[in-house]
């Protein structure tokens, strides 16, 4: 998938099949494939002054 295809439809669309992409069942899947696997798709808490203002998850 190109990103000018997202930038004019608003969609994802799939290179393969050409098939839109449900981008929240892709996003479920993914999050409950993360949460299977340990996998946290947070990134890290901020480091300095500020990172007693995060919330671990």
């Amino acid at each position: 998938m190109s990103e000018s295809t997202t930038k004019r439809t608003g969609m994802m669309i799939d290179s393969v099949t050409g098939e839109i992409i449900d981008q929240k069942d892709l996003a479920e899947r993914l999050l409950a494939q993360a949460k299977e696997q340990g996998v946290s798709l947070m990134g890290r808490r901020a480091a300095g002054p500020i990172s007693g203002a995060w919330k671990t998850c």
